[in-house]
């Protein structure tokens, strides 16, 4: 069996808060509304993720939650890796390198641009949405990995989905 890698921009943050710096700025109202309604929909895949990375970011500490319940992992078994935060690609893919093998479906909770970056190195094959973007907030990407953690790359990563709440809700 593949692993499973599966990414995840963290859902719609507020601008308009009194956040002192970036890294404190919460979720917005829509963003409160796409979380639990993704996760609910993730909860329902048959290889869902049982194993969560995140960013510590609020925002995505918030997803997190959200996304932790929904698939019953308990909030303190979430990883919180400050090196997601403002990552590029290289510190990403790191942090995928560095999964336990024993690890077989993993969700990474993070941002953008990285993500972007991420998901274009590993699958050449991802297409941006109807808005010209790929990894739009609370959108989930899975990608298969036929090989190890320590060895992913885009010759043993092929997009399986990528799922944007506006494909999924606005139907």
């Amino acid at each position: 069996m593949p692993h499973l890698l599966y990414l995840l921009r963290h859902a719609k943050s507020d601008w308009k808060t009194e956040a002192a710096t970036d890294f404190e700025r919460p979720l917005s109202k829509r963003g409160f509304t796409d979380a639990p309604k993704m996760a609910a929909w993730l909860a329902k895949e048959s290889d869902k993720p049982i194993t969560i990375i995140s960013s510590p970011a609020l925002r995505a500490y918030q997803t997190a939650l959200n996304f932790s319940h929904a698939l019953n992992v308990p909030p303190q078994a979430i990883c919180f890796d400050n090196r997601i935060y403002e990552a590029g690609l290289e510190t990403l893919l790191e942090i995928v390198k560095a999964i336990p093998e024993q690890e077989k479906s993993v969700l990474l909770i993070g941002h953008n641009p990285g993500l972007d970056y991420l998901l274009q190195a590993l699958c050449r094959e991802a297409k941006p949405g109807s808005d010209g973007k790929l990894m739009t907030t609370c959108a989930i990407a899975k990608i298969a990995v036929e090989n190890q953690w320590q060895d992913v790359s885009d010759k043993h990563c092929k997009l399986s989905s990528l799922s944007r709440p506006k494909e999924i809700y606005d139907q």
